[in-house]
């Protein structure tokens, strides 16, 4: 998995399921039924991640190993023995787009992760200012809707109303609000928040941002997610008032007398969001009388869709990727040839049929695996000589043969460019230094030089 890959896809998802919230959430809706359609979209915009995780930690089947056919010989010429080739081929640095796109992915977490304790830090520097409000009380709404405790409440000198802490859950009331009506609905709406689980179930909804900070539909999703909840919100609340128009005043008079604060991003729910826009369509959702039906039916559907889709599609964008998985070389050397095809050879009136291809080489040449893949043979066969036989991530296994020398493990899991081998004349009829490969899938042996993308030796037969 690339960060190209990994960008490339998650904007296509979240892309996907921005309209498709979109789209089920078009006003007017009930608010909590919009509210729970946003939060599946960003739910399932994890899920993509979340299997390939789980099948991350599902032990590797057992590989069936590459059939052993008979041996035909060694390289068509017999090449004489030369010292190694060192220098830098026997490593591979990552391709520096790869290095740079996924520098840019941690620093953009780092930056995510920095913002949020700056967020922190800004919400304890306030609780350091808040003094207790002996005026107004929590217990009846408490009592309403049945929270074990009441929250506290204090006063802050300025800022939005806001809800803060998980064990000692304290109402912050800023000291502009004057009005006892209106301090009275804001503990309503902050006590329903907490009746709602919000103060539990609002991190994570926010998460959909901080790791796909690349995507500007993650965000959109974020902004709605908080728009709604505090829509939500709003609906239940005037319901357990009983007064829509009463609670609309309380919202427009404490958006009136904060509204000349500046508002700092605090990792809590506000009563009044940064955004000016979003009151007038809060205030347009609580008195907005015609309120079509839930689209209950085409909400399922489309969640059941995601759900399927989530795995299908990142499937299917892997299959993609997978035709063409090869990155790196098997040789870096100019001198390499292949001098032995696939397919039938013949010898007078007979003939035999070659498995692999043949590529004659220096001996002790480099050999690099051209993929991701895992060792599931390392070891001396008495035709093939010393073999290494990688298993690939699309499903496909590689035969590397006649080598002099072997510099990988079983079950030992390589990138591609990693040295696996140097070339040799080790198995039963070799008649000079080479490299047999073969290229084995379903079942069926196939020509390395037709397989897409894989490049035997750098500037030459590469196909597709």
């Amino acid at each position: 998995m690339t960060a190209l890959w990994f960008i490339a896809f998650s904007l296509i998802w979240t892309g996907l399921l921005a309209g498709g919230a979109h789209y089920l959430s078009r006003e007017p809706v009930p608010a909590r039924f919009a509210h729970t359609i946003w939060r599946g979209a960003a739910i399932l915009a994890f899920l993509p991640w979340v299997i390939t995780g789980i099948y991350a930690l599902i032990p590797d089947p057992m590989a069936t190993p590459i059939p052993d056919l008979p041996y035909i010989g060694g390289a068509a010429e017999a090449l004489s023995a030369n010292g190694a080739l060192q220098a830098a081929t026997d490593s591979n640095a990552a391709p520096i787009i790869g290095m740079i796109l996924l520098a840019v992915l941690v620093g953009g977490w780092l930056a995510r992760l920095g913002i949020n304790t700056l967020c922190q830090v800004r919400l304890q520097n306030i609780k350091k200012l808040a003094t207790p409000h002996d005026q107004v009380r929590s217990d009846t709404w408490a009592r309403k809707l049945g929270l074990k405790s009441a929250p506290a409440t204090a006063s802050i000198p300025q800022g939005s109303p806001f809800l803060a802490g998980i064990r000692e859950r304290t109402i912050y009331l800023p000291a502009a609000i004057s009005d006892q009506r209106d301090a009275d609905i804001i503990l309503a709406h902050e006590c329903t928040h907490i009746s709602r689980g919000d103060l539990i179930t609002r991190p994570f909804e926010r998460l959909v941002a901080d790791v796909f900070w690349f995507s500007p539909f993650a965000w959109v999703m974020r902004r709605q997610l908080d728009y709604w909840r505090e829509a939500a919100c709003d609906e239940q609340t005037a319901a357990l008032t009983g007064d829509n128009f009463a609670y609309a005043r309380a919202l427009a008079n404490t958006a009136r007398v904060t509204r000349p604060h500046p508002i700092q991003t605090l990792p809590v729910a506000a009563f009044i969001l940064p955004r000016h826009e979003t009151l007038k369509k809060r205030l347009t959702q609580l008195l907005e009388r015609d309120a079509r039906k839930p689209r209950q039916r085409l909400a399922g559907l489309a969640l059941l869709a995601g759900l399927l889709l989530a795995p299908l599609s990142l499937a299917q964008a892997t299959s993609v990727v997978s035709g063409n998985v090869f990155t790196h070389a098997v040789f870096v050397d100019s001198y390499a040839k292949v001098s032995q095809p696939f397919g039938k050879v013949y010898y007078g009136d007979e003939s035999w049929w070659h498995s692999g291809v043949d590529i004659k080489a220096k001996e002790h040449t480099p050999i690099h695996s051209p993929t991701d893949g895992k060792v599931i043979w390392a070891g001396k066969k008495d035709e093939y000589g010393y073999t290494v036989d990688l298993w690939l991530e699309d499903g496909r296994k590689m035969r590397f043969s006649q080598m002099s020398k072997i510099l990988v493990e079983k079950d030992q899991k390589v990138k591609a460019g990693t040295l696996i081998g140097k070339v040799g004349q080790t198995g039963r009829g070799a008649t000079g230094p080479h490299l047999h490969l073969e290229v084995y899938k379903d079942g069926e042996h196939q020509d390395p030089l037709k397989v897409k993308g894989l490049v035997l030796y750098e500037g030459c037969c590469e196909a597709g």
